[in-house]
């Protein structure tokens, strides 16, 4: 009874991890189809300022350029989002970098992340918005 009770448990775990994994890629596919030819470009022009203070290898500069496009998706989705207020669009700007920024741990040795840091607010700076306003959503 045990034995039928614990590959029962196996199989429901490897169902609900093959479910997770398929939810993952999916979010990721959808944003790798969002990257044209001008993120691209954006992205390895990105990379290129920074090249300089992180001295990355090639294939670390690919998945540095990979990540930034990436981000640079989402950033242009919340910029063209007219529902948003000046003061939400620089919140989830914000938040945005904020989850660059962690991500780029995985992909920077730490030395390479703390110098990424250190001078990512002069590289890809948040351009705070003139009038703040306190509506964190237009309303139409």
């Amino acid at each position: 009874m045990i034995k039928v009770y614990k590959s029962s448990m196996l199989k429901n775990l490897v169902f609900v991890l093959f479910l997770l994994s398929v939810s993952f890629l999916r979010g990721q596919t959808f944003y790798a189809l969002q990257i044209d030819r001008n993120i691209r470009f954006e992205a390895k022009e990105i990379t290129a300022k920074y090249q300089p203070h992180l001295v990355m290898g090639v294939d670390q500069a690919l998945q540095f350029q990979s990540t930034v496009a990436r981000f640079l998706v989402k950033k242009r989705a919340v910029e063209r989002d007219d529902n948003l207020s000046p003061k939400a669009k620089y919140q989830l700007l914000r938040r945005l970098s904020s989850r660059e920024t962690s991500e780029m741990a995985d992909v920077l040795e730490s030395y390479r992340w703390r110098e990424y840091m250190r001078v990512k607010a002069d590289i890809q700076p948040i351009p705070k918005p003139i009038d703040f306003g306190e509506d964190l959503v237009v309303q139409d």
